[in-house]
């Protein structure tokens, strides 16, 4: 998987945007079917999470995720079919990287989470910034919120990586 270009995923923005109501609502039924584990996380959990904190984030955060879904959809295709201990498995990772962030470092050392989608990921950030921005209520849960869509594109770039590993 290599990361999109800025017209690749300008592109893939701008499809997204422009999904009907029928279309878009297709993709989720479908996602739901096809990764019915991962979608209760993205769509179920994470939000909880979030809405614990602040509703209206965590309704903003389940549109980046149909956001990010639609995308990955367009440019890499129909995801491929994971199991719950795919899962399971993707967020012990992901717990791991972050648990690393918070553990102090060498002077001068800067640890970073690794995705390839780096540029969607900063788009998915800013949104979250300028939305989070018109509430002073939503502002401490900036980060969280980050943290948990960061979460998300981890989880789709994995599964894709690993369908595109099985294609080699």
């Amino acid at each position: 998987m290599n990361e999109l270009s800025d017209k690749e995923l300008y592109a893939a923005i701008m499809y997204t945007r422009n999904i009907n109501e029928t279309d878009g609502q297709n993709i989720l039924t479908s996602f739901h079917i096809d990764q019915p584990v991962l979608a209760e996380t993205l769509f179920n959990i994470f939000p909880a999470l979030i809405a614990e904190k602040n509703i209206d984030l965590s309704n903003f955060f389940m549109d980046q995720c149909f956001d990010a879904i639609c995308i990955y959809d367009h440019i890499f295709g129909k995801s491929p079919i994971q199991t719950e201990e795919w899962l399971i498995a993707q967020m012990e990772a992901i717990e791991a990287e972050f648990l690393h962030l918070n553990t102090p470092s060498l002077p001068g050392k800067k640890r970073s989470i690794k995705i390839v989608q780096t540029k969607l990921l900063n788009v998915l950030k800013e949104s979250i910034d300028d939305y989070a921005a018109e509430s002073p209520s939503r502002i401490p849960y900036i980060e969280f919120t980050q943290n948990l869509i960061t979460a998300t594109l981890q989880l789709l770039e994995s599964m894709y990586k690993r369908n595109t590993q099985k294609l080699h």
